[in-house]
């Protein structure tokens, strides 16, 4: 787990940052959820939800949020495009997510901004090697072997500090802050 707190009694902030798909897209990546799910069980991912992870974070500091903001607004990264077109199944966290098969470089170019970033401004997150994809079912049943699907085009223009807050209907996802591509 990634600790962003100098003292674990601070008031801290479950964070991450990402790109998250218009609604339109969403409903298409959640019906072929729905279509999923009765093969391989699991949870579907609340529509709301389906997005693209570029950098996990954790627990960070309340006090460093603003820090963190004004970290980020200095990013400059170009728009891409995903063309979603494949889904597998990771059988190490029981997954089933949409891949595209190719990803552009300007993805990679704005999460190694992202990573240099932040190691410059002090703050700690998942360094693990970057694996684009955008989970659909936890905690799957049944594994399935990968498979295309109809391709799904996403234009991607911005991104989102996102805090991740347990709610009465379980996690919640709250924008606290979000950056144009360029």
């Amino acid at each position: 787990m990634v600790d962003n707190n100098s003292a674990s009694e601070k008031e801290s902030s479950r964070v991450f940052l990402a790109a998250f798909p218009n609604e339109i897209l969403q409903k298409k990546l959640t019906q072929q959820a729905v279509e999923l799910h009765t093969t391989c069980g699991g949870r579907i991912i609340k529509t709301r939800h389906i997005h693209l992870t570029l950098l996990f974070l954790g627990n960070v500091d309340i006090c460093r949020i603003d820090i963190l903001r004004e970290t980020m607004r200095k990013i400059s990264a170009q728009k891409f495009e995903l063309e979603l077109n494949k889904i597998s199944y990771w059988k190490h966290n029981q997954i089933i997510f949409a891949e595209a098969e190719h990803y552009p470089n300007e993805l990679f170019l704005l999460v190694e901004s992202l990573r240099n970033s932040l190691t410059e401004a002090g703050f700690l997150f998942d360094k693990r090697h970057y694996k684009p994809h955008i989970t659909l079912i936890k905690k799957a049943s049944h594994p399935i072997t990968s498979q295309l699907m109809k391709p799904i085009l996403w234009h991607i223009n911005e991104w989102h500090l996102v805090q991740s807050k347990p709610g009465q209907k379980g996690i919640d996802y709250i924008s606290l802050a979000h950056w144009p591509l360029k």
